[in-house]
């Protein structure tokens, strides 16, 4: 199956010389295979398998290629005998010809994997029924999906609620420091009063005449406001 091609003949004579199955009693015998067709899957760098069974009924097993569905390949067929077919068999490298009898015809198709047709089977059984469910079942009812723009105003209403809670706390808390800073401002500005009030000097009361006598009735009156203040 993976037999090399060479061009045609060359113009020359050779010497013809006839095989071993020419002989009367032969030791080796010469078939040809016939298959429906070669799947690219199989590995001709590998040896394959040929049995024959009873009834003239032949099996060939060939191996395929890594990652392939199937580890080998199957081919099933029958053989039948040849009564007049030879096989011109060259040798390129000796320049040698012989000619050699044709024993039997195989002729073989592939067939499938073993369990693929039931699989198969199982699988158009299923397709079939949720054909006829979908069928039977009513549509069901399509719900839209929620737009972008409804997801961007939901977003744009939750950041304007988030600044009116801060607007209003704002406004709370400048209130809240105005009223603070109005009550120091009055209470810093009777104390000053107060401060002013006491730190007035008394009046002086002249020196000429009786000088010496307000001077002391203006000191007795201090005394007496200090003590009553104390």
């Amino acid at each position: 199956m993976n037999g090399t091609t060479y061009s045609n003949f060359d113009n020359q004579e050779h010497v013809l010389k006839l095989g071993e199955t020419f002989e009367k009693h032969p030791k080796s015998g010469y078939h040809t295979v016939r298959y429906d067709f070669k799947p690219a899957s199989i590995d001709t760098s590998c040896e394959g398998e040929l049995e024959v069974g009873k009834g003239e009924q032949v099996t060939i097993t060939l191996p395929n290629l890594e990652g392939s569905s199937a580890p080998v390949t199957v081919f099933k067929g029958s053989k039948r005998p040849y009564m007049k077919e030879c096989i011109l068999i060259v040798n390129h490298d000796t320049g040698e010809y012989r000619l050699e009898k044709l024993n039997s015809n195989i002729a073989v198709k592939k067939t499938r994997a073993e369990g693929s047709s039931k699989i198969q089977a199982r699988m158009e059984q299923q397709t079939s029924r949720l054909k006829e469910h979908s069928k039977s079942s009513p549509p069901k009812e399509k719900t839209s999906p929620a737009s972008p723009m409804d997801d961007i105003e939901r977003e744009l209403m939750a950041e304007a609620q988030v600044m009116d809670q801060l607007s209003s706390g704002d406004s709370s808390s400048d209130s809240n420091s105005s009223s603070s800073s109005s009550s120091d401002d009055s209470s810093s500005n009777s104390d000053s009063d107060d401060e002013r009030t006491s730190a007035a000097p008394p009046p002086q009361a002249p020196e000429s005449g009786g000088g010496l006598i307000n001077t002391l009735k203006s000191d007795l009156q201090l005394s007496e406001s200090g003590s009553e203040s104390d």
